[in-house]
């Protein structure tokens, strides 16, 4: 057996020795230098194909089937245009054109007709439709309110009220709301004066407790009884705004009331007509000033009373309304 293991590794050696003679060494730098030359000429290609299509498209444009696939910055760069063409927006009209628009748009609403004012302004009062509250009505229909609702309430604390109470401050404001201040001789004077006035206010409070009290203070919502949309039946042109106000002042001379304050309005615009509000006072004594103001409800005057304040300061008593009218455009 030792023979044989001898005979098998001289085979081996015999062997290994025939391989190693046919063993080829390779050359690593002349590899290197095939594959640069392959690199240079695939990119060669590539350079070529793309100044090619770069030329291409420089001359011709981008066609519709590759359009949007090349960067806008690479078609910007090459010269090329797309498909369809870029649109600009158009340029915002000039600061003159504007000015001349207004100025047209201000002529076509002085020159509408009352129907389409209304209509502007509030479009349901074209329908049927039912306006209950104050904060419905229309704004001619505010000022009829104001107009006949200040009168009736001072009517009714000049009849509700006993002759021994005595006031020291009275608001009323639109729509409806009131405060009085007071002192009477007796407390059953006081317990009668709210006692009325519960019977025709909503929200009726009073800080008085005491059952023997006989200071007047109370607050709430008159009840007003004849309720009038139609006594101010037109907004007033801006051209009558001076003839209104002399009609104004004539009345209430005409009642032994002088009105001072009806020269410099307040004015707010509200588009399709402005409200002229006026601060005026007047030092009347109570019965000329109801007189007057019962007179003014019922004349044919366009303008409403928002806020009324009754004051007595020393032996006077001076009285502070806010006068408005509706003036067109």
């Amino acid at each position: 057996m030792i023979h044989m293991n001898l005979i098998a590794v001289a085979e081996k050696n015999s062997t290994i020795g025939s391989v190693s003679q046919h063993l080829h060494v390779t050359n690593v730098a002349d590899v290197e230098r095939r594959y640069k030359k392959k690199y240079l000429t695939v990119a060669a290609v590539v350079v070529v194909a793309v100044l090619g299509l770069s030329g291409y498209l420089s001359m011709n444009g981008v066609p519709a089937a590759l359009d949007g696939v090349f960067p806008e910055s690479y078609l910007n760069l090459i010269g090329a245009k797309g498909s369809t063409p870029t649109k600009t927006a158009p340029a915002g009209p000039t600061a003159e054109e504007i000015a001349e628009q207004q100025k047209a748009l201000a002529k076509a609403r002085a020159a509408m007709p009352v129907r389409e004012i209304v209509k502007e302004i509030k479009p349901q009062a074209l329908f049927n439709n039912k306006r209950t509250s104050y904060n419905s009505y229309l704004p001619l229909e505010k000022i009829s309110f104001q107009k006949t609702a200040l009168a009736q309430f001072l009517s009714f604390l000049n009849t509700a009220a006993p002759d021994d109470i005595g006031f020291s401050e009275c608001v009323f404001q639109a729509p409806n709301y009131y405060y009085l201040r007071g002192i009477a001789m007796k407390a059953s004077s006081q317990h009668t004066l709210m006692d009325r006035l519960k019977a025709v206010s909503k929200s009726f409070q009073s800080p008085i407790a005491s059952e023997a009290a006989t200071e007047v203070a109370a607050f709430g919502q008159f009840s007003v009884p004849q309720v009038r949309l139609d006594a101010v039946r037109g907004f007033v042109p801006a051209s009558e705004v001076g003839a209104e106000i002399k009609a104004l002042k004539t009345l209430a001379s005409t009642h032994k009331v002088q009105l001072k304050g009806t020269e410099k309005p307040i004015v707010e615009d509200f588009g399709v007509y402005k409200r002229y509000a006026y601060q005026v006072t007047s030092t009347a004594d109570f019965a000329d000033l109801l007189n007057f103001l019962n007179a003014f409800a019922n004349s044919p005057i366009r303008m409403g009373v928002s806020k009324t304040d009754l004051r007595f300061a020393k032996k006077y008593l001076v009285t502070s309304m806010r006068i408005e009218m509706l003036v067109l455009r």
